[in-house]
């Protein structure tokens, strides 16, 4: 069985990333000018609900496949890596249907009393039976996670997104006529059957590699059934708990913000564009680059799992510091851009809902915001989710404080604040949880100074850069596309002549050599 690099793995897990998120902005633009701010509002208040179930039933399961794949496979007891992922299925589908039950029974409820707009019915309806489809699949996406092979999941993504935004462009005249709330349940059900195409990929890749593989016939080390199913339940319930009580407190404050602009002198449609503007437009695009993010974060677990199983702390501490360099890295030069063009961003993609003061505020956030992905990823793969817990718990506590107390006077830059403060306070707590976990020295020169230099550059010479783009004469929406690119570039250029970054490493990183 062979099986990728932590660096290929992250550069593979990246680039689909980027499709999936280019196809997620041709969709997001679609669907906000098809059905404008209030209607992406009135998506957006199923996004808490949503996160809440999925990421409790898969975020652990996924974990600890992915965990104890990679630990097996370190000691070469391959046998067991199909008896995990088996063990994983059956105990993730069982809770997901107990779950979809539980949702169905108490529909009513959560659509009036929760989230009190009767309009999101049909769409929190039609979200049931993605559960059961969406824990399936987390399941076998750990076992590709944990073999480092990513490529299958990489192109699960991809199908998903092409199902979901082909049948929605499809179908989204014939239901906007009927009515709003129509709408956002066409969206989905393009989910949901986005989902289930996400899941037969894996599955047919599962079944066809279990089929050609000669390796699993050897019984050396092999687990009982219900070790497996004792250690899965042992690793993935605090990671679960985690998400838990993580995406109920993101929950209270999703819900919290249209009610609190609303305490601001807002009224219920101004609140539910607003809260549209922010969440359903302004934030994926200031979350765009974490992509990077979130693909190390994912391919993290298994590898520094991998490398504590063979007891090799060096390398361990070696992927941890410069997962860490890179977030900096991202987050600076991103930081600069959203700086720099605010306006030209959100106007060539938003054209018609101002968004671009939104993703200037934004722009303070970038840096904590991606860096928590990654030491999220760290925590995970030390085995630290109680103290993960804790630190997240902490920043939620100081986010929903602002929400609740600075949105009626300061409005969405009272909420902006209170993301930056509280996840500067959760990155603190997160590092000095895995220097003492580690004994890994703080790096400040290459993590921060050199990198915050850079990014410093970059937000001076950011109009400068522009200008010049200009006299390309391609138009407005090519000219921002042009100055970005070159922003990247002379960024990363200027990181490898500062010693931010190595121009070895950088070479790697975009793919030119193993």
């Amino acid at each position: 069985m062979t099986k990728r690099s932590f660096i290929s793995g992250t550069i593979i897990l990246m680039l689909a990333g980027f499709v999936v998120r280019i196809f997620g902005f041709i969709y997001r633009i679609y669907l906000s000018n098809l059905i404008g701010a209030e209607g992406m509002g009135l998506f957006q208040l199923i996004a808490p609900i949503y996160s809440l179930v999925i990421l409790t039933l898969t975020s652990g399961i996924s974990i600890a496949v992915s965990k104890m794949v990679a630990e097996e496979m370190a000691r070469n007891h391959i046998v067991n890596l199909r008896r995990i992922t088996s063990c994983a299925l059956a105990m993730v589908v069982a809770a997901g249907m107990v779950v979809s039950v539980f949702i169905f029974l108490y529909l009513d409820f959560i659509v009036n009393n929760i989230l009190k707009d009767s309009r999101t019915y049909y769409s929190m309806l039609l979200l049931i039976p993605c559960i059961p489809v969406i824990a399936a699949a987390s399941a076998i996406k750990g076992y590709f996670y944990g073999i480092q092979e990513v490529t299958p999941t990489a192109v699960s993504q991809i199908v998903e997104q092409v199902v979901r935004i082909g049948l929605v462009m499809l179908m989204a005249g014939y239901f906007l006529n009927i009515g709003l709330e129509y709408a956002c349940a066409l969206a989905v059900v393009g989910m949901a059957l986005g989902e289930i195409s996400n899941l037969l990929v894996l599955f047919f890749v599962y079944k066809f590699k279990k089929r050609n593989s000669r390796n699993s016939k050897t019984k050396t080390g092999i687990m009982r059934k219900r070790v497996i199913a004792k250690e899965l339940v042992k690793v993935s319930i605090p990671v679960s708990f985690n998400r838990f009580v993580t995406s109920i407190m993101a929950a209270v404050e999703l819900i919290l913000i249209p009610r609190r602009l609303l305490a601001g002198g807002l009224n219920y449609q101004q609140s539910i564009e607003e809260y549209g503007r922010l969440t359903g437009m302004a934030m994926p695009l200031m979350l765009f680059p974490s992509l990077v993010t979130a693909s190390l974060a994912t391919t993290l677990v298994p590898a520094i799992s991998e490398a504590i199983s063979l007891k090799n702390f060096k390398t361990v501490n070696y992927r941890i510091s410069k997962s860490i360099q890179l977030t900096f890295i991202i987050g600076f030069i991103f930081t600069a851009i959203f700086l720099s063009y605010p306006d030209e961003i959100g106007n060539i993609i938003y054209s018609r809902e101002n968004i671009g003061y939104m993703l200037y505020i934004l722009a303070f956030t970038c840096i904590f915001t991606y860096l928590q992905q990654t030491l999220l990823g760290i925590l995970n793969g030390l085995g630290k989710q109680g103290k993960s817990l804790r630190n997240s718990m902490t920043g939620y506590i100081v986010r929903i404080g602002f929400v609740y107390f600075c949105i009626p006077i300061y409005g969405i830059q009272g909420y902006v604040i209170g993301i930056i403060v509280s996840s500067a306070l959760v990155c603190i707590l997160n590092i000095h949880t895995v220097v003492k976990t580690t004994g890994m020295a703080v790096d400040v020169g290459n993590w921060v100074l050199k990198p915050g230099i850079v990014g410093t550059v970059m937000f001076f010479s950011g109009k400068y850069i522009y200008s010049f783009c200009t006299l390309l004469n391609a138009g407005q929406k090519w000219t921002i596309v042009f100055a970005i690119v070159c922003n990247v570039t002379i960024a990363l250029a200027l990181m490898v002549v500062s010693g931010a970054l190595k121009k070895e490493e950088l070479i790697k990183i975009i793919g030119l050599r193993k």
